[in-house]
């Protein structure tokens, strides 16, 4: 237990050092001061376990100090010392934040019985420390296992000084099918990033929602500047180092304790997501200020599509596919009404195709159909749609060379195609196929005539070109859909490749 003493008389301290000595606890006294200015510097430097303060200091009074050590943050235990005289005072010292006070003159057991008692509530809060932690107690708050009265939200207070009952804010981020393996290193950049003398931050990562949250408290009236802070500095650089798809969500609550509903209406949103882009940090509370328009099916796009299905042309049910995209993400429309028109197209095609041929599962298409419907974003969509094709094994979806392949080859020339604009690599494919990078990289250019990563990039390339050509979307957007977390890096890329920027090659189309 570390102490500083602080009393006018002398005597008086050599009295307590002297029942220290006795008392048989571990003590170190940190320092000594004979009036208030030099015990509030000294207290408030050291920031002892014990303070044992004589109400009567000279230049500042007891009172007067432990008030101004209270505001300045300092939770010292504290024994008042005073005089029969001065029991209001006393009183009016313990309702200020003192632990405890003593009458003078001292007596040596009452002394030694304040001293076990305050080493013993020392003691109780360390252990209590030691697992109730920040942390914990949000994931406690979050599980429902702890429900905070006046009591939790003192201990809290003195411990950690804030409570669940004081404003907070909420950041989720999102990482769909990627979330095991970078769910971990985006808990350390949250960590790292968000640290900002405008509020705290606790970050969490919750499994059973894949996603990694990041609680903000001590926002000390802050929460705008809090989060343009995370909008235009943390979002950035988390969005900068995930490769796959990543969603950020923003909420505020009025107490801390409000994190589970919070959370709860997050997940309830996310699939606003379909309207905002890669990298847009998602304020739940300015959601409908996106004042989506009603949604006009495209019927004479199902009519071509449905020609294309007939004579199994491939191309151009994929134009169709890009332009219905394209007249989705133009203007704002209500996520829901997105994916039943989506749900709907895909429908259209699977009617015309089984007039033609059999379909080998409808649990599997069921199940492609239920997942546009879960999606809250275009990735997932995007890959929902291709196992929905890829179901209906259309001639024109085949390549009639990958026959000429081993059977190792043709399953990586499979899985480039379907997971390109996904930043599928060597590396992973290889792990996939239970065979070396080496040989595999060896392999595919001995078959395929092109190594592997030229082999993805071409095909982004050629997707990009179709966006370009058959859809008006944005270049962010086709970004997004080629698998470029950057459109700037997606530009570049494609000059080295085509031998102009997209939005050269867009006008010379036209």
């Amino acid at each position: 237990m570390r102490i500083v003493i602080a009393d006018r008389e002398e005597t008086v301290i050599e009295e307590i050092v002297g029942s220290l000595e006795i008392s048989g606890l571990e003590y170190v006294l940190e320092g000594r001061a004979g009036d208030g200015k030099e015990g509030y510097e000294l207290i408030k430097t050291i920031r002892p376990d014990l303070v044992i303060m004589d109400v009567k200091l000279e230049d500042i009074d007891g009172l007067t100090m432990l008030k101004k050590l209270r505001e300045d943050g300092v939770t010292s235990k504290v024994i008042i010392l005073t005089e029969n005289t001065e029991f209001d005072t006393a009183r009016g010292a313990i309702e200020t934040g003192a632990d405890s006070y003593l009458l003078k003159p001292l007596k040596a057991a009452q002394l030694k019985r304040e001293l076990l008692k305050i080493s013993g509530k020392l003691a109780e809060e360390k252990a209590i420390t030691s697992v109730f932690t920040v942390e914990n107690i949000f994931r406690g708050c979050l599980s429902g296992q702890i429900h905070p009265d006046s009591r939790f939200h003192r201990v809290t207070r003195e411990i950690y000084d804030f409570t669940l009952e004081e404003p907070a804010a909420v950041l989720t981020v999102w990482l769909g099918e990627g979330y095991r393996k970078q769910s971990g290193k985006l808990c350390r950049l949250l960590a790292e990033k968000g640290k900002s003398p405008l509020a705290s931050v606790c970050v969490l990562p919750v499994d059973v929602w894949q996603v990694v949250t990041a609680v903000l408290y001590r926002l000390n009236d802050e929460l705008e500047k809090v989060f343009s802070f995370f909008q235009n500095q943390v979002v950035p650089a988390l969005c900068g180092a995930v490769e796959e798809e990543i969603v950020c969500f923003w909420a505020e609550m009025k107490k801390g304790s409000q994190l589970p509903e919070k959370l709860r209406e997050i997940q309830q949103s996310r699939d606003w997501n379909l309207l905002y882009d890669r990298g847009d940090l998602i304020r739940v509370s300015q959601i409908r200020e996106k004042e989506p328009l009603p949604l006009r099916y495209p019927g004479e796009l199902e009519q071509r599509v449905k020609r294309a299905v007939l004579v199994e042309d491939g191309e151009d049910m994929k134009k169709c596919y890009y332009r219905v995209y394209d007249l989705l993400r133009r203007q704002p429309h209500f996520p829901k009404d997105m994916k039943e028109c989506l749900i709907r197209f895909n429908m259209a095609v699977l009617n015309v195709y089984k007039t033609r041929n059999e379909i080998e599962s409808e649990l599997k298409i069921q199940d492609c159909m239920q997942k546009i419907g879960e999606a809250m974003s275009w990735g997932q969509i995007r890959a929902a749609i291709e196992e929905f094709l890829s179901l209906l094994n259309f001639r024109a979806f085949s390549e009639e060379k990958d026959k000429e392949f081993s059977p190792l080859i043709r399953r990586a020339v499979h899985m480039v195609r379907k997971y390109y604009d996904q930043g599928l690599t060597l590396e992973e494919t290889a792990e996939r196929l239970f065979v070396s990078e080496e040989y595999l990289s060896s392999q595919f250019k001995k078959e395929t005539g092109a190594g592997f990563t030229e082999t993805v990039r071409h095909y982004r390339i050629q997707r990009i070109k179709g966006l370009l050509l058959n859809t008006q979307l944005k270049l962010n957007q086709i970004a997004e859909l080629t698998g470029y977390a950057d459109p700037k890096y997606m530009s570049r890329v494609f000059k080295e490749e085509v031998g102009v920027l997209p939005s050269e090659y867009r006008k010379s189309l036209n």
